[in-house]
């Protein structure tokens, strides 16, 4: 939007601050206009053939705006002015479709799908773009290497993302991805098992601990709960009593001891539904995590005296918690 002249002053002398992204009045210094954005390149060039090599026209590179796949004839029935198309031109286009799609090769054909399948799963589990770029990364090595050809693409693409994700630490477990993606979790399993032998990566495992703010959340737990059984993964961590264990079920006993110490209870069944397990699979790693831990005289309550507590007003709550852990 351009000025002509100040509102406040008429002056005429308005000028451009493109470091702040302000245009301001160089009489009052009145602010017309604030964050604006930059249209300029953010690289420097020092010759004339620099800024040549370095000119660039539309969005940054990524793997997710599917840069490598080249440009795809549609068979729409209107031009880029928005008028209907005659019958011949319609005709010719939609043969011009048919052979677009006939000429390219099979691994175009291939992540042109997965793409696809990767933005339906990124829009249910709200994964970030750096998880995403990894998993089309994961889903490249193995195109590369013809492990796609005879499974289905989006069980390959689902088993990309379930990696990517442990990679970068995100809270998305094996049943979340096999829901979304409207697979079972065997079929899952298996293709996770062909990225792990054939891949060369690293074979990480989810950590739960980053699975106990998303039960919290559920769960409706104070900060300082949730602290309480990070603290508790950190030290079964160290002595080794995680290994071989689902992270899901783990997170889950971590909160069910916090929970009683802190005296914000809450029930097995009530942790088992947003863990998606049994209040089985919950009691038998609360006694692991508590024999382990030396916690043998641990008191957990039965019958009335187990009832869930819903604290009312978390700050004075954590506020008198932690005057009390410090005297």
């Amino acid at each position: 939007m351009a000025y002509e002249s100040c509102n406040e002053c008429n002056s005429p002398a308005m000028v451009y601050d493109d470091q702040r992204g302000e245009i301001i009045c160089a009489e009052c210094g009145l602010v017309a206009n604030s964050a604006i954005f930059s249209h300029e390149p953010e690289w420097r060039a020092y010759n004339a053939q620099e800024e040549k090599s370095r000119v660039r026209v539309g969005l940054p590179t990524t793997l997710l705006n599917n840069n490598e796949l080249r440009t795809v004839i549609g068979g729409k029935s209107k031009d880029s002015y928005g008028k209907s198309l005659n019958t011949e031109a319609q005709a010719k286009f939609a043969r011009l479709t048919v052979m677009d799609e006939r000429i390219q090769d099979r691994t175009t054909r291939n992540l042109k799908n997965a793409l696809m399948e990767l933005k339906r799963i990124r829009s249910h589990l709200n994964l970030s773009d750096d998880t995403c770029e990894t998993a089309v990364h994961i889903y490249k090595l193995a195109l590369k290497k013809d492990l796609i050809k005879g499974r289905s693409v989006i069980g390959m693409m689902s088993a990309a993302i379930y990696l990517a994700c442990r990679k970068k630490g995100t809270a998305i477990t094996l049943k979340d991805t096999s829901e979304v993606a409207n697979i079972s979790s065997k079929e899952l399993g298996r293709c996770i098992r062909i990225f792990l032998q054939n891949v060369n990566m690293n074979k990480t495992s989810t950590d739960p601990i980053t699975l106990v703010n998303r039960l919290g959340e559920n769960l409706g737990l104070t900060m300082y709960t949730r602290k309480i059984a990070i603290d508790i993964l950190v030290e079964a961590r160290e002595k080794k009593l995680t290994i071989g264990k689902i992270p899901m079920s783990l997170a889950a006993a971590a909160i069910y001891i916090a929970s009683i110490q802190t005296g914000e209870r809450r029930t097995q069944q009530q942790i088992a539904v947003p863990a998606r397990t049994t209040p089985v699979t919950i009691r038998n790693r609360f006694k692991e995590l508590a024999r382990g831990l030396g916690m043998e005289k641990f008191e957990v309550k039965r019958g009335a005296a187990a009832k869930p507590v819903v604290i009312k007003d978390p700050t004075a709550w954590v506020r008198k918690k932690r005057s009390s852990a410090n005297a």
